[in-house]
């Protein structure tokens, strides 16, 4: 059979002996001046074979089965041109053999936690933590049941999604380990481990909830900047860390915390790879505000460098001050950097509550969502009050989907109509 560049035919595979003078038949295949042979587990002598007629001499029931592989293939080649889908050899292998491949019968919780591994080895240990506790959660949800990739249905998601709607999960938790476990679904769609025909994720809809606001008001930012924290130096830090993610476009704290005097800042701009995305960034130095905490940083680095405060080489050449104290073989290990960063977000979220009540006035309720992450929200909110177009935000935050930059952009919606609801 020959279809536009794909061709399939039955041979006997002369070159490859086996006992008793047989030679095993196999289904060979061409696809754009690549070739791929398919075992059959049947096998015949060379006098045996009938190669015009491809198949064994005096075999009629050897002969069936050696035609179902072929009209097998045959059938999901025809299939392939007819759709117009990507010809793939292993989708091809898993189709027509006889029994489920040693893939197919892959354990969702071992491909999952093979997932977490390679996310580590991508450096991604916060994804990898999340996906981790999602994991736990449906270890939980299994009760010690195996389930394997392709047993995985809609009905399986829902049921997930349900365990833990009765475990007392709110509905964002529930929305994150739904996602972590969709995502780790399409790793194994995309190495092939699942055909997407079976995809349980089509038409499934994962709930989220909206949030409060977690910005803060332009006015707030600037309050924020002028306050003199010089007899409080930590506290100092963890504002001018929270500031310096608003003037750079919302940068996220792990991406900070790397930032390279020799590697980021070249002349009068800033560039690094977003950590989460590996989008280029470019971010302008403007003196009166990033170029004023870069200032105040060389000092504190050169200062601390005199003393000999800092133990590892690396942190000797980062802009901020949170690695300082590791030595050169703790800033070699991922995971223990992600601790101290994790460590450090809780200290400056703590001085930012401190200065929100003491210096802004916040209400607890308020302080509750004043964080480090806010600088990220509130960046964006004051873009869009400036009317800047919803998809210059989604660039300036690496967003690729639109839909996220409008969750960050729903609470200044409804403030924006509180005010105009008031002039009614």
């Amino acid at each position: 059979m020959y279809t536009e560049n794909t061709q399939v035919n039955l041979i006997l595979q002369t070159w490859k002996p086996l006992k008793n003078d047989k030679f095993p038949v196999v289904l060979r295949v061409y696809h754009d001046k690549k070739r791929r042979y398919y075992r059959t587990g049947i096998s015949a002598k060379i006098e045996e074979w009938d190669e015009k007629n491809a198949g064994i001499i005096g075999k009629p029931r050897e002969n069936k089965t050696l035609q179902k592989f072929l009209i097998k293939a045959q059938d999901f080649i025809q299939k392939i041109y007819l759709l117009q889908e990507e010809f793939d050899f292993d989708l091809l292998s898993e189709e027509i053999s006889p029994s489920p491949t040693k893939k197919r019968l892959e354990n969702i919780e071992t491909f999952w936690e093979s997932v977490i591994e390679d996310l580590r080895k991508e450096k991604r240990h916060g994804t990898a933590d999340s996906y981790d506790n999602a994991l736990v959660k449906f270890k939980r949800f299994l009760n010690g049941k195996t389930l394997y990739l392709h047993q995985v249905t809609q009905q399986t998601f829902e049921k997930f999604r349900i365990y833990m709607v009765q475990s007392g999960q709110s509905t964002n938790g529930v929305g994150v380990y739904l996602r972590a476990m969709s995502a780790v679904y399409g790793r194994a769609l995309n190495r092939k481990l699942v055909k997407p025909e079976e995809d349980p994720r089509i038409g499934f809809r994962i709930k989220t909830k909206k949030t409060h606001k977690k910005a803060i008001k332009k006015e707030e930012v600037h309050q924020l900047a002028k306050l003199d924290l010089s007899q409080f130096p930590y506290m100092e830090e963890s504002r001018d860390m929270f500031l310096f993610s608003y003037y750079c476009q919302g940068m996220n704290l792990k991406d900070l915390s790397m930032l390279n005097w020799h590697e980021n800042i070249v002349e009068d701009r800033i560039f690094y790879h977003r950590g989460k995305t590996a989008d280029m960034f470019s971010i302008y130095i403007k003196e009166e505000t990033i170029g004023l905490i870069l200032e105040k940083q060389k000092k504190v680095l050169a200062a601390k460098l005199d003393a000999g405060l800092i133990k590892n080489t690396i942190a000797k050449s980062l802009v901020f001050r949170i690695f300082d104290t590791l030595s050169e073989k703790e800033m070699s290990d991922p995971a223990k950097i992600t601790k101290v960063r994790k460590q450090r977000a809780k200290v400056i979220n703590a001085h930012l509550r401190k200065l929100g009540e003491t210096e802004l006035g916040f209400s607890p309720s308020q302080l509750k969502f004043l964080t480090f992450y806010a600088a990220r929200h509130t960046y964006a909110s004051v873009l869009k009050s400036q009317h800047a177009p919803v998809t210059l935000i989604a660039e300036a935050l690496g967003h690729a989907d639109i839909r996220t930059t409008q969750v960050y952009l729903d609470s200044f919606a409804n403030t924006e109509l509180d005010h105009f609801n008031d002039l009614l």
